[in-house]
């Protein structure tokens, strides 16, 4: 199965896992037992997501970058081959920011201020990768590309030039679960279902708009 695939069939369990937030969040039952379980599959989807995409960036880390499965419009939205961390901050202010005591609030703007310092860390470490692709040495490689003696150097460039971005997209993914699972300590049971509620609007909003707005998607996924 090629990750493309994968993600078609992830995202319509993904559309799945929203109706069952919204059903939960809007009954009148107070069972947080019931509310923590749903929490955990909707995490456990999501960690399924990250696992097959790590896999799959081994074959192909460019792919990472420059998804085929997703618009350009999505594209576009892309930081490090996925949602921004710091996005988690403005959904829990529209999902629940309202519901939120000061302790929660206090300890959301911690984990804010740690998100905000790794994603610099994580920038400035693609923008080294991104340096090196254009120095002299590596483009001087690519303008003798041809020849059969700076081939072999050309692949240990190209491989070192996978194995740093297949590192930084790593580190990435990782400040992303990390920065929704913080969140997630902070917040009652009732309010993380409001939370991932938002958070998969979101991402179910900016994949419809990129449907619309790029009428030339016609993405299928590589026959097997």
């Amino acid at each position: 199965m090629t990750f493309a695939d994968f993600f078609e069939r992830w995202e319509g369990q993904h559309r799945i896992y929203l109706d069952k937030l919204l059903q939960v969040a809007a009954s009148e039952s107070d069972d947080d037992a019931e509310r923590e379980s749903l929490v955990q599959q909707v995490l456990t989807h999501y960690q399924e997501y990250y696992d097959e995409k790590s896999i799959a960036a081994e074959s192909d880390i460019f792919l990472m970058f420059s998804p085929p499965w997703l618009s350009s419009y999505e594209r576009t939205l892309l930081w490090v081959t996925g949602f921004k961390p710091s996005v988690s901050f403005r959904l829990v202010k529209q999902s629940v920011g309202a519901d939120l005591n000061e302790e929660q609030l206090e300890r959301i703007a911690a984990v804010k201020e740690e998100t905000r310092r790794m994603e610099g860390q994580i920038a400035q470490a693609l923008a080294r990768v991104q340096e090196s692709v254009a120095a002299p040495t590596f483009c001087e490689l690519v303008k003798r590309e041809g020849s059969l003696v700076n081939r072999g150097d050309m692949e240990n460039a190209m491989g070192a030039l996978k194995v740093a971005l297949l590192r930084v997209m790593r580190d990435a993914d990782a400040l992303r679960q990390q920065t929704g699972l913080q969140v997630l300590k902070v917040l009652s049971p009732a309010q993380k279902l409001k939370f991932l509620a938002g958070t998969s609007r979101f991402w179910l909003l900016s994949r419809r708009l990129g449907m619309e707005r790029d009428p030339t998607y016609t993405f299928h996924p590589e026959p097997k």
